[in-house]
């Protein structure tokens, strides 16, 4: 099961981007075309040219605006060929250094979730869990997860970690899923879900950090044993 966008297929997006930038037929302020168009183009899913772009843009490649879609940045050509390469280059990473990371982040983000959150992050918070917790025993089930850590990272209210997590979280499950598939029970993850929503709902800071040093423990536990597997992501 197809669980996150492939490193393989995101690269060809983010390697055919940085060709046309080299070749100039695509210029700093000049627009990048539409994801669907793009995704016929190179044989890849919409998904997948959706994460090539959220990375160009967490790297500064590339903004979005409203009006205009998505442009390339206006930049000398040596300094958007270097980024982009850089942003090629990150996708090897040791899998528990990268797991050890993320827990860091969602430690600080629920922590401050707890503090920060407002009505209307609460709101949104609870749609992801009811959307998780549907989709629990589909295809779509880490997608959702994914979307549920990603509300309590947003409302955080601090656009760096739930950026960082937006880059590295996809990652992480992609080889978590690739060895593990399904493994922990649902009403075990369900259950440290709602706890974390409570614990956020409540304004219980070392609740929540708590609840979620359980939540990521099979995975903290999981990098350590299995890292030699593939020490590096492909």
């Amino acid at each position: 099961m197809n669980y996150a966008p492939s490193v393989s297929q995101v690269e060809t997006v983010l390697k055919y981007i940085k060709e046309q930038l080299y070749s100039g037929r695509l210029q700093p302020g000049e627009r990048l075309p539409a994801e669907r168009r793009l995704a016929e183009r190179l044989s890849v899913g919409r998904a997948h040219v959706r994460a090539a772009f959220q990375k160009l843009e967490f790297y500064g490649i590339v903004q979005t605006f409203p009006q205009s879609g998505t442009v390339v940045a206006q930049e000398k050509m040596q300094v958007l060929e270097r980024m982009i390469t850089d942003a090629l280059q990150i996708e090897q990473y040791d899998f528990a250094s990268l797991v050890y990371v993320r827990e860091l982040l969602e430690i600080e983000a629920v922590k401050l979730c707890a503090r920060n959150r407002t009505q209307e992050d609460l709101i949104v918070i609870e749609e992801a869990l009811r959307e998780c917790e549907e989709k629990f025993y589909t295809d779509e089930r880490v997608s959702k997860d994914f979307a549920y850590h990603q509300a309590l990272a947003r409302g955080a209210h601090n656009s760096v970690i739930a950026s960082l997590l937006l880059v590295i979280t996809p990652d992480v499950l992609r080889y978590y899923q690739r060895y593990r598939v399904c493994s922990v029970p649902s009403d075990e993850v369900c259950f440290e879900h709602r706890e974390l929503l409570r614990c956020v709902r409540e304004k219980d800071e070392p609740a929540a950090v708590e609840m979620l040093r359980r939540h990521l423990s099979s995975l903290r536990e999981f990098s350590k044993t299995n890292n030699h597997e593939n020490h590096f992501l492909e």
